[in-house]
């Protein structure tokens, strides 16, 4: 009935939808059940089970034993210490092997969500009126940010816990922050572990790259315009960074890998040409940013794992992952 508020689904005890969250699905929902527009059907029923489908996920997944609670299977105990210590002894190339089931459906609810609010974004875009829609549409694009930045933040982690050169304090350490992403995935948020990754994602997802002299300066000016948090690029810009950690900030901040940079800069020299203009690696933020924004991170991430496995030159960890290393290096 139009004009009045319906909600698309029971909300369960352990559902994935904060209040915030069903605010925006409501008033996106009920926009759809008054529209007139002949798919208007057919995407409502979409919202309503894919949304019953991560309600049934939530409460699927804390039916999975708690990660922070000591488990007993006949003589063998399972605890919070026993996963850190069996994850603190694992590689890239077995980690997964090792997961907790609750962290494996963790990820699944995690993807469910990301694709759910690309739902919302073509709903917005194929049902509602050009201009009425953008403020939904932004806040479905926000929502599936969220669900990004978990992703990342917890490739990030595996990396660290998954790495034996790292000391094994912060290898402990990043295991334990992935427990608290894999125990509390319903409410969990990047923000609230670390909040300079976030804003420097959303700052890094609006600059322009330029290239120039290939020095960064126009890049490092847009960064903090757009809400760069000043830590993360003080790590880098200290006076002893590492030759590594230098490129591997330089790769976040052009979008190129550093072996190419080295090219780069080396027929530069050779032609004395004095800059160069970079192709934009991220796409402005009113483009579709379902994927760009992960492949930009992911490219970098298998980059310097390849790099670390096969103990070749360059950075071994992205630049997220050296700031995310000294953060757990620091903390008490």
């Amino acid at each position: 009935m139009r004009g009045m508020s319906v909600s698309p689904v029971q909300y369960g005890p352990n559902s994935p939808f904060t209040p915030e969250e069903r605010m925006t699905i409501e008033t996106l929902y009920n926009r759809v059940v008054e529209s007139d527009h002949p798919e208007a059907r057919q995407l409502k029923r979409m919202i309503q089970q894919q949304m019953a489908c991560l309600e049934w996920l939530g409460e699927t997944l804390v039916q999975y034993p708690s990660l922070l609670k000591e488990q007993t299977l006949g003589s063998r105990k399972r605890s919070l210490e026993t996963l850190v210590e069996t994850l603190c002894h694992t590689n890239p190339a077995n980690f997964d092997f090792f997961l907790p089931t609750r962290a494996f459906l963790g990820r699944a609810l995690d993807m469910a969500e990301s694709n759910f609010y690309r739902l919302l974004r073509h709903v917005c875009s194929e049902i509602l009126p050009e201009g009425s829609c953008s403020p939904l549409r932004e806040e479905a694009t926000r929502r599936f940010h969220v669900c990004l930045y978990t992703k990342v933040a917890e490739e990030v982690l595996e990396a660290i816990a998954s790495d034996p050169q790292v000391e094994q304090t912060v290898r402990e350490r990043a295991v334990l922050a992935l427990a608290q992403i894999w125990e509390h995935r319903l409410t969990y948020r990047v923000k609230e572990f670390l909040p300079i990754l976030e804003a420097t994602w959303q700052a890094r997802r609006q600059i322009t790259v330029t290239g120039g002299t290939l020095g960064g300066t126009q890049e490092l000016f847009e960064l903090f315009q757009n809400g760069c948090d000043p830590e993360f690029v003080e790590y880098f810009t200290r006076p002893d960074p590492s030759a590594d950690e230098v490129e591997a900030f330089r790769e976040f901040l052009f979008g190129v890998c550093a072996e190419d940079l080295s090219r780069i800069e080396q027929r530069m020299r050779e032609s004395g040409q004095g800059s160069i203009a970079l192709e934009h690696s991220i796409p402005p933020p009113n483009d579709d940013p379902t994927t760009v924004f992960y492949e930009f991170f992911r490219s970098r991430h298998l980059l310097a794992l390849a790099r670390r496995l096969g103990d070749l030159p360059g950075p071994k960890r992205t630049a997220e992952g050296y700031v995310m290393a000294s953060y757990l290096h620091q903390i008490a």
